[in-house]
């Protein structure tokens, strides 16, 4: 969205959230009219965010994209090209290495390309890692001493050394998760047979199996999740916020409904007003969560977030 577009876009979402104000519950934390702002940039971000990625998956995409010998490596059109031709379990690896390397703001991709394989003479592919998951940890630590890329801001608490939460105990586990099923696409089939074929509960669904997977908490299983669904992997939707387990949503919940970041209303209470509004706007889980996370970190004075 770019000019009068978006400038439509923000004066339909501030008029939605003041109907909401008004005729369902209060928005006390959008009263003011520079949170207002505010509040309705982040969420144009959050919505460009997801709309960049369905934009991406129209366009052609250089096989370069998913090497990770080229400095144009990008796991997330290496996801989107994979699936495009057909390997999609292939697919569904590199959105697990995106999600849990993320994008560093200096080192971006860097990270991920080292973990696919960047300094051997073909990439780990899935076959390869579900097969010797042991064999990619010990590769891991041989090799670990030549890496330059750095976690993203969402994972800066992850490691690549040895240990119980080392990305090779991460990378075992996840194997374990998705070889339970057979494959990622059996698993998603699961999910949504299990779910009756409706998105959000299939998420649901997901969201709890995936405690299986070390270093994949809220963040991470939310994040990995919803990259599914917009690269095209898995026909999910994110049904919640999850905010019991979160830190910066809930304290943007928490400002945008009672006015206070540090209020006494519930996980579960703030869960209902979150899933009202969301309704009433139509945005989407994903696009509420991001939203009220980076607002709440600046709510009078809109500042984009990159990270």
């Amino acid at each position: 969205m770019k000019g009068p577009e978006k400038e439509l876009r923000a004066q339909e979402l501030e008029a939605q959230l003041m109907k909401f104000h008004h005729e369902q519950m209060p928005l006390t934390g959008v009263v003011p009219f520079e949170n207002m702002q505010s509040f309705v940039a982040q969420l144009l971000d959050s919505l460009q965010r997801v709309e960049y990625v369905h934009k991406v998956r129209a366009r052609p995409i250089s096989p370069l994209r998913a090497d990770p010998k080229s400095d144009l490596f990008d796991p997330i059109r290496a996801a989107i090209l994979k699936a495009a031709n057909g390997q999609r379990e292939e697919a569904f690896w590199l959105v697990f290495l995106t999600t849990h390397c993320g994008r560093n703001l200096r080192t971006e991709w860097l990270l991920a390309r080292e973990l696919y394989g960047a300094y051997k003479e073909s990439p780990w592919t899935w076959v390869q890692v579900a097969a010797a998951p042991e064999a990619y940890s010990e590769w891991l630590e041989d090799n670990r001493a030549l890496f330059q890329g750095k976690f993203g801001n969402h994972r800066k608490y992850e490691s690549l050394k040895q240990g119980a939460r080392g990305t090779g105990t991460v990378v075992r586990t996840y194997v374990e998760w998705v070889k339970g099923h057979g494959s990622h696409d059996k698993m998603i089939a699961d999910a949504l047979s299990e779910a009756k074929g409706n998105p959000r509960q299939a998420f649901a669904l997901l969201y709890d199996s995936m405690d299986a997977v070390m270093g994949f908490g809220r963040t991470g299983r939310f994040d990995y999740l919803t990259m599914l669904a917009k690269v095209g992997l898995a026909a999910i939707d994110a049904n919640s916020t999850y905010l019991k387990e979160a830190t910066g949503p809930k304290k943007g919940a928490r400002l945008l409904f009672d006015g206070q970041i540090d209020s006494n209303t519930s996980a579960r209470d703030l869960e209902a007003r979150v899933a009202a509004l969301e309704q009433h706007l139509g945005v989407g889980m994903q696009v509420m969560e991001d939203a009220m996370c980076n607002w709440q970190k600046s709510p009078g004075k809109y500042l984009p977030f990159r990270g």
